[in-house]
């Protein structure tokens, strides 16, 4: 009798152990879906048109796509320009920009690449004073560190019965003053962002 309450409860706690084990699905039956949700927090450095997020979403024959995204971006330039006493004008230029495109099966929804944040920094300096002597020179350093949030509808008409595959892939532009100091330097960065597809009936 002790050995098969033992036994018992040994079983019991073995079967206690697989349900705890058992990873907990939360995952919607894309045939039942009204909406696609999704979402990222993880900050990509100067992204190279990767896939940040994605989803899957079940349309009518007669269903349009409306895919929303939303994102944060920053945007860190760094230029360093310097100017000779007596000489010409000097410039120096960083840009960093994020660019998103949304796609359907594979092929760009309308309209195609959306800017999210771009800025082109352009300092210019000229040294004239005629109180120093010629070897003196000045040199103007400016960083600019921003970060905001935007979003953007996309579209597609007529996609067709079925499922369908919507991916957000991101780049960027990072055009750097070779003067400037490498730390903190210029860079562009893809924030906290969130996706929802939704079915459309345009008229």
């Amino acid at each position: 009798m002790v050995q098969a309450k033992r036994t018992l409860v040994v079983s019991l706690l073995a079967v206690v152990g697989m349900l705890w084990a058992a990873p907990t699905a939360h995952a919607q039956n894309v045939a039942s879906q009204k909406a696609y949700f999704g979402s990222g927090t993880t900050e990509i450095l100067n992204p190279n048109g990767g896939v940040v997020l994605s989803g899957y979403m079940k349309t009518s024959s007669v269903g349009d796509l409306l895919i929303g995204f939303s994102m944060e971006c920053a945007l860190w330039t760094s230029t360093s320009t310097t100017a000779t006493k007596g000489g010409v004008k000097t410039t120096s230029t960083a840009r960093a920009a994020v660019n998103v495109t949304a796609y359907i099966d594979g092929v760009p929804a309308e309209p195609g690449q959306v800017v999210y944040c771009d800025r082109q920094q352009t300092v210019s300096l000229q040294f004239s004073s005629l109180t120093v002597v010629v070897t003196d020179s000045i040199t103007l350093d400016l960083f600019l560190k921003t970060k905001n949030a935007n979003h953007f509808n996309f579209y597609q008409n007529n996609v067709g019965s079925g499922v369908h595959y919507v991916e957000i892939k991101v780049d960027s532009i990072v055009s750097s003053d070779p003067n400037a100091p490498a730390d903190p330097g210029t860079r562009a960065v893809a924030g906290k962002r969130s996706l929802v597809i939704e079915e459309y009936n345009n008229p």
